[in-house]
């Protein structure tokens, strides 16, 4: 929603090579953030701290050697679907004392394997949380993502898939079905603790606290509107809880931030995006294919050799590639920002072509339209072996790959086609051009009406898919969107995140402007009154910082850094730390140690309030009293073949027949392949 910056995660090429792409996966690229700067600080700690090295506590338990599954219901509203599908999830026990909390992590958008490492991290916040809070940290797989799909020939082949064969196995993955997966885990959970009695660690005996980034963080804010009470606490950070078709406004906080010091940069892109429309519409190839072939060298030159230069399949390619360039310098500006990612690198690239300091006016201004070209073309080519699209995703692939031991049967494009899916159907949030705009930074072929044709094409029109485009309003009614008014909830979002424009704290023209954020932090029992939420706003922040950087030891409450001030947008944090820049891996966000704080000072206050009960009554089915949760037992296997294609029992590989502790929920109610989308919008979370 990642869901959700707006990188784009590329799926593969097509037999023309051509790079296809889908909207924005916030979690992916997450991940990648999280492990560079993880990757920064280890060095730093062995260069500069050994001895504090040596006295950090390790882990005992390391729950990535121990994969938990979950049997739930397929659909959870009708009654003759049989049918069930299994979820992943991984439990960190280190740290659970009897009384302590369920801390419910929930990723998104992604599958969980590359985070499970980081569960015996002490330094990261989820970790951080449980250990402070004596909490039991579950981390969730979203159904159809990771290893939580069924095992059938569509998901061991989606690009050889049909549109209706694709159609048919996405058709219950929706926004409801997965929030009640999550009512169902919670209301029958359980676990076997190795240092203690048996627990009840069901929501109604022991306080559920949720915490998610980008579309996760809308999640939780949904289900405590959706379940009140069922978590005592939710922390939505970055969370675009007002869905949006046309999201334009992603490119407002990127505008923002070059505004700041690299205006002759962001007059430039403008530029290019103004030349790049013109050669589109005009069908002018001739400085287009110097931009393609400096970039994209062997792959363009195979996709001449097969067409006509003139045809109307090498522009189909030609845009392809286009698109792919005019999004490459944004590839992790929601995370980096403009000095710490590959925007910065691109702009220092291009405006110092023919000169060493480069000219205010930028180079589209002070040279001729080819020299111009050849600039931009220079720096695309510069970033691109190192941006998202390309060496990043193939690592955080490589990661994946090295989590995912036993699921060879699923396509490892599974998680790009489940997260096309919701933006096609729900999501929306289409990252485009506003060519309306003097300020505007894409091509004008990134638009809305090209996007809903790639989701036709990819799924084929249905009714879940509709030339319309995708059916926002049913969240939005249901949910209230950034009108939303929650008690224990406490939103935060980063200054420069794209995504905020979606928030509570959008500063967009048609946001709400008649609500009250504030840090003060309601006492046990007690609530906002009407209009005044918990919200900050983190610093010179970025998408979810408050979970990229490492937790300060400092004891619950410590908010010595907190301007008192109850207007969020103008609170200045004056706690310093003393951290050394990092060009390849983005500046550290030092005001994210407040967002932590403030949040772990709303916990101390929320965990023993008993004002939200959680309601067995509420609005989601009964809990199953046929049998109880079945703990130490394989997960149940079943037939593959295309004759079950929604059902998820069929994966039987080794990793889910030797899961110890999982655990099976009787059903109550048991009830791109290539030309895609060829750079749909966006930058992956979400997330």
């Amino acid at each position: 929603m990642r869901s959700i910056s707006v990188i784009f995660a590329v799926l593969a090429a097509n037999m023309c090579a051509v790079s296809a792409t889908v909207q924005w996966k916030d979690s992916i690229s997450r991940f990648s953030t999280d492990l560079l700067r993880k990757k920064h600080r280890n060095e730093q700690t062995q260069k500069f701290s050994t001895i504090m090295n040596r006295l950090k506590p390790a882990l005992g338990k390391d729950p990535t050697e121990n994969p938990l599954f979950v049997e739930l219901p397929m659909d959870h509203f009708s009654a003759d679907n049989k049918d069930t599908i299994s979820c992943r999830y991984f439990v960190q026990e280190s740290y659970y004392k009897p009384g302590g909390p369920v801390i419910f992590h929930d990723i998104g958008e992604s599958s969980i394997g590359p985070y499970a490492k980081g569960l015996v991290d002490e330094d990261e916040f989820s970790v951080a949380m449980a250990k402070r809070f004596n909490g039991l940290l579950i981390l969730f797989e979203h159904r159809f993502y990771g290893q939580s799909a069924p095992t059938t020939k569509t998901s061991q082949s989606l690009a050889q898939a049909s549109r209706r064969q694709l159609t048919e196995f996405f058709k219950f993955h929706t926004i409801e079905q997965a929030l009640e997966d999550v009512v169902y885990f919670a209301k029958n959970f359980t676990y076997d603790l190795e240092e203690y009695p048996k627990q009840v660690l069901t929501p109604d005996k022991t306080p559920w606290i949720w915490i998610g980034v980008s579309y996760s963080g809308a999640r939780g804010a949904w289900m405590a509107k959706r379940n009140p009470g069922l978590f005592k606490a939710t922390l939505a950070s970055s969370a675009p809880v007002q869905l949006k078709v046309n999201f334009w406004e992603y490119f407002t906080a990127i505008e923002d931030a070059l505004a700041i010091q690299n205006k002759n940069c962001s007059a430039d892109l403008t530029a290019a995006a103004r030349w790049l429309s013109g050669a589109w519409e005009n069908r002018d190839s001739s400085l287009v294919d110097q931009l393609i072939d400096a970039v994209y060298e062997k792959n363009w030159e195979e996709s001449l050799e097969q067409y006509d230069p003139d045809s109307q399949e090498v522009w189909d390619v030609r845009r392809d590639y286009l698109q792919d360039a005019a999004w490459t310098p944004f590839a992790d500006f929601q995370y980096y920002g403009v000095n710490g990612g590959t925007l910065g690198v691109f702009c220092d690239i291009m405006e110092t072509s023919y000169s060493d300091r480069g000219g205010p006016e930028g180079v589209f201004a002070a040279e001729s339209l080819a020299r111009a070209v050849t600039a931009y073309a220079k720096a695309v080519a510069a970033i691109s072996p190192y941006s998202y699209t390309s060496s990043r995703q193939r690592a955080q692939s490589k990661e994946k790959r090295q989590f995912e031991i036993g699921t060879e049967s699923l396509d490892d494009k599974l998680d790009d086609y489940s997260w096309l899916w919701q933006v096609c159907t729900e999501f929306g949030a289409f990252q485009v051009a506003n060519t309306s705009r003097p300020e505007n930074l894409l091509p004008s072929f990134i638009n809305v009406q090209s996007s809903i044709d790639s989701c036709i094409s990819t799924f084929g029109e249905s009714e879940q898919v509709s030339k319309a485009g995708p059916n926002v309003d049913p969240i939005n009614q249901k949910y209230q969107g950034w009108y939303v008014q929650l008690s224990n909830t406490m939103w935060t979002n980063g200054e420069f995140d794209p995504w905020k424009a979606l928030s509570v704290d959008s500063e967009e023209e048609d946001a709400p402007t008649n609500d009250t954020a504030t840090t003060d932090i309601p006492q046990c029992g007690k609530t906002f009154p009407q209009g005044t939420q918990l919200r900050y706003v983190i610093k010179d922040g970025y998408h979810g910082s408050e979970f990229s950087e490492d937790v300060v030891t400092n004891t619950p409450g410590d908010l010595d850094g907190l301007d008192p001030t109850n207007t969020i947008r103008s609170l200045t944090a004056t706690r310093t730390r003393t951290r050394t820049k990092v060009t390849a891996t983005g500046t550290p966000v030092v005001d994210a140690i407040n967002a932590q704080n403030l949040w772990f000072d709303a916990m101390s206050s929320w965990l023993p309030c008993t004002t939200l009960q959680f309601n067995l009554d509420g609005s989601s089915p009964e809990t199953t009293t046929s049998m109880p949760f079945t703990s130490r037992t394989p997960f149940p296997t079943g037939s593959s073949d295309e004759a079950t294609e929604t059902s998820g029992s069929s994966d039987s590989s080794g990793d889910k027949k030797n899961a110890a502790s999982s655990i099976v929920i009787p059903s109550l109610m048991l009830p791109f392949f290539v030309s895609i989308f060829a750079f749909l919008a966006g930058i992956r979370v979400l997330v």
